[in-house]
């Protein structure tokens, strides 16, 4: 059962990288208005792994924080592979 679990995460993962890849509102975005090096994004928000592992979904959801909106990386994740974009998600959310 937990094989299946892991498998449902990796193809819903690899379905969200696939729907970002493709998604035209970051294709040009610049990064450097935020920052951009990991080290930057992870004092941006405050975040100390404790286990020098990173926890990405995490992080995003900080970002997200920082920005003011209240839902998550799991959210975003749900709108983007629904079909909706980065842009549409961040508008959403203030």
């Amino acid at each position: 059962m937990d094989d299946l679990n892991q498998e449902q995460k990796r193809l819903r993962l690899k379905q969200f990288l696939k729907r970002l890849s493709d998604d035209p509102s970051i294709a040009n975005q610049n990064m450097t208005k935020h920052g951009g090096s990991l080290a930057e994004l992870l004092v941006l928000t405050g975040y100390n792994p404790k286990d020098e592992l990173i926890d990405m979904a995490e992080l995003v959801s900080l970002l997200l924080k920082q920005n003011e909106i209240e839902a998550g990386s799991e959210d975003m994740m749900q709108h983007v592979i629904n079909g909706g974009t980065v842009d549409d998600f961040m508008k959403m959310g203030r």
